[in-house]
């Protein structure tokens, strides 16, 4: 969901709106909507911090829609905004303060489709700091594409199906969905990889002890990190974070024991329920990380694996992610999750 808001100048040019989106720091940007012939397509961001979440969208174009111009007044050029209805405050701000702007400079009336004709949205506090902003980001990007995947798991072969339980189930082995289950499970741990690398590297860049920390380590790094530490390819955070594998608990518990004193081990040692089962995470997690290494490691295929492993196995990444960030939450007293 989107909140788009219109403006119609009074008195402003193609090339005036222009330089008025360029001096404000919008970028010219591809878009995938066909805009009318003439439009100008622009985009900001604001990489400070992690204070944008999905930016703000501006095109300038031609005004020929009849309904617009009797509502809002006849114009020449129209300033069309865009940011989605989960973007950060920032994000909405920059909207509002977009159009303010424009308006204060060309005049003219604005329509906003949440909230009416010359009504600005409001902006709610932002309850996140850097690293909660940064987590949030982290957290939504790894559990929308993990459920994404589920749902569009492959349904197994209805024929082969019907073979289990009978004395030719044997056959439904050859079903070609399992062999393609078989691959997602390097990608469930890859999910989690990416999101305790992420997570590790936003919380050494902002937390205060670790550091302090930083600052007296004596552990020499490659030249070649640091030409890229130099050049802005690579930040220290990445660099310390090459120092460990994010794909088996033990390194993931030494990186985040050793810089923020947290033990997750212990974190895993709690049951929950993934699926139909309520288990230990710690032992799942395991049979999880082996399993993908033999996929990986020695092409293994598990010709036994059903669609609802599969299902559980992506369920226990999304209970395992949010196990983490519960302890953020309450041991850090961060505010994260919406």
């Amino acid at each position: 969901m989107s909140i788009e808001v219109v403006l119609h100048p009074i008195n402003a040019t193609r090339d005036r709106l222009r330089r008025f989106l360029e001096q404000r720091g919008y970028r010219t940007t591809e878009h995938l909507w066909d805009w009318p012939k003439g439009s100008l397509n622009y985009y900001w961001f604001d990489e400070t911090d992690y204070r944008s979440f999905d930016g703000v969208e501006a095109t300038i174009y031609p005004a020929t829609d009849e309904n617009e111009l009797k509502k809002l007044g006849r114009c020449e050029w129209a300033l069309h905004t865009r940011t989605t209805a989960s973007a950060s405050p920032v994000d909405k701000e920059e909207q509002n303060a977009l159009i303010r702007s424009a308006r204060k400079l060309f005049g003219g009336s604005f329509y906003n489709d949440w909230h009416g004709k010359n009504r600005y949205t409001p902006i709610e506090k932002d309850r996140r700091d850097a690293p909660a902003r940064g987590i949030y980001l982290a957290y939504e990007f790894v559990s929308h594409n993990i459920r994404a995947v589920r749902f569009a798991l492959p349904e197994p072969n209805e024929g082969l199906e019907k073979l289990i339980g009978t004395k030719l189930e044997a056959l439904a082995t050859v079903d070609p969905t399992r062999v393609l289950y078989n691959a997602l499970i390097p990608f469930a741990v890859a999910a989690l990889e990416h999101f305790f690398s992420q997570c590790f590297k936003i919380l050494l860049r902002y937390d205060t002890a670790a550091r302090k920390r930083l600052e007296k380590q004596t552990r020499k790094i490659e030249l070649s990190d640091v030409l890229a530490i130099e050049s802005g390819t690579k930040s220290i955070e990445d660099v310390i974070s090459g120092w460990y594998s994010f794909q088996n608990i033990s390194s993931i518990h030494n990186a985040f024991s050793d810089w923020f004193g947290t033990d997750f081990w212990r974190l895993l040692r709690k049951r929950k329920k993934v699926g139909r089962r309520i288990s230990m995470l710690e032992s799942r997690l395991n049979q999880l990380i082996e399993f993908r290494h033999g996929v990986i490691h020695r092409l293994s295929i598990d010709v036994e694996i059903r669609k609802q492993q599969i299902q559980e196995v992506l369920d226990l990444a999304l209970v395992v992610i949010d196990v983490f960030v519960d302890h953020l939450e309450k041991d850090y007293g961060k505010c994260i999750r919406d």
